[in-house]
């Protein structure tokens, strides 16, 4: 039954209608906004991203740097505390190149000479494996430091940038049983970023 009554749109005049009667979705100026939106923070959260990635690994990377030198240094300073002395005497005692080319060390360590099951003779003195001196020397052209006897070669380090040995004759402040060895590691991390670390220690020869 017809009520007379007549309903009017409430849309506004002239508002564009889509092809089923309803308003508009955005338009192509609207749409290439919040395209060029999505994008700039797509591209901010990607530099934040790198950024905490790059902080990440020059971080962890310095830390492995710092281990991996300094255990470098205690294995050098654990042989070195059984080493002959710097002083002039006998028995032969350590040696190291005049600077620059202080990047090597050579010395010997006791051994049972005698056969008496002691690295002390009779009259007690140290008893010392002339034959066999132990060098410590640096090899650039692979970045390694190595460890030298008889003829054999062992890698005590790798990523190693520059090494130096002093005794006294090197550096008055040292005494004449004591060697100073700076050591410093250099590594480069996924980002490019070079990180070292130097560690530096003065150890007592056995006198």
């Amino acid at each position: 039954m017809h009520t007379g009554i007549r309903y009017r749109s409430k849309l506004p005049v002239n508002w564009p209608v889509s092809d089923t009667g309803t308003a508009a979705g955005f338009t192509l100026v609207e749409t290439m906004v919040a395209g060029t939106l999505l994008v700039s923070l797509s591209l901010v959260a990607a530099l934040w991203l790198a950024g905490v990635s790059d902080l990440w690994w020059t971080a962890t990377t310095q830390g492995e740097v710092r281990r991996a030198a300094q255990q470098a240094m205690n294995r050098m300073v654990d042989e070195l505390r059984s080493a002959t002395r710097t002083a002039i005497g006998s028995p032969p005692n350590a040696s190291i190149p005049a600077a620059p080319g202080n990047t090597a060390a050579t010395f010997y360590l006791p051994a049972d000479e005698d056969g008496n099951g002691l690295i002390i003779d009779a009259v007690g003195n140290t008893e010392w494996d002339t034959p066999n001196p132990v060098q410590y020397a640096y090899v650039p052209a692979q970045r390694q430091l190595v460890r030298i006897q008889g003829g054999q070669q062992r890698i005590l380090a790798n990523d190693i940038a520059a090494i130096s040995f002093e005794d006294a004759l090197l550096n008055p402040a040292l005494y004449q049983n004591e060697m100073k060895i700076t050591l410093t590691m250099q590594r480069t991390t996924p980002q490019r970023r070079t990180v070292s670390a130097t560690a530096v220690e003065i150890v007592k020869l056995r006198n």
